[in-house]
């Protein structure tokens, strides 16, 4: 069973949640606000090198990032979830995993993995922040208004806070 399955804590949504909006909306690319939500990669990379604590986590990273931009979206979820194995409270890794769920419009793991990101990026704003720009894009996608609402409200939120 793969490693968001254990650990998922949000049960009310679920990639085959409300029928009505899935059928009606899971072919939506969330593209009407992707410019305003897109997580800022450089941002995140630059986080990611400067305070992650573990060169392990790091490693599953960087091999994530490489299975990515060859088109091997599987490879790089195994190689995240093998990282999580050994590194299971890593928000990186798990906002990651989210993002590559996104790519694979698995919506609701998507949302879920990025809260479960959030609930260990404690004092991180950026990766709060990228996180929540993944859930309202799965929220879109999802057509749950009341989703999107929230994390454009979040998004709103760490981008006014200070660091």
């Amino acid at each position: 069973m793969p490693v968001e399955d254990r650990s998922a804590t949000i049960s009310s949504q679920q990639d085959t949640g409300n029928e009505s909006n899935v059928v009606t909306n899971a072919g939506k690319q969330p593209e009407s606000i992707q410019a305003t939500v897109a997580p800022d990669d450089s941002r995140r990379e630059e986080s990611i090198s400067a305070k992650s604590t573990s060169p392990v986590a790091l490693a599953f990273l960087e091999d994530a990032d490489k299975y990515t931009s060859a088109g091997d979206s599987d490879r790089a979820v195994a190689s995240l979830e093998r990282g999580l194995d050994i590194e299971p409270k890593n928000p990186w890794l798990w906002n990651r995993l989210a993002s590559e769920r996104l790519q694979q419009k698995l919506w609701a793991k998507a949302i879920t993995l990025a809260n479960k990101s959030n609930a260990f990026a404690s004092g991180h704003k950026q990766l709060q922040k990228d996180n929540w720009q993944i859930i309202a894009q799965a929220s879109i996608a999802l057509g749950d208004k009341a989703g999107v609402k929230k994390a454009k409200k979040m998004i709103e939120r760490f981008s006014t806070e200070k660091t």
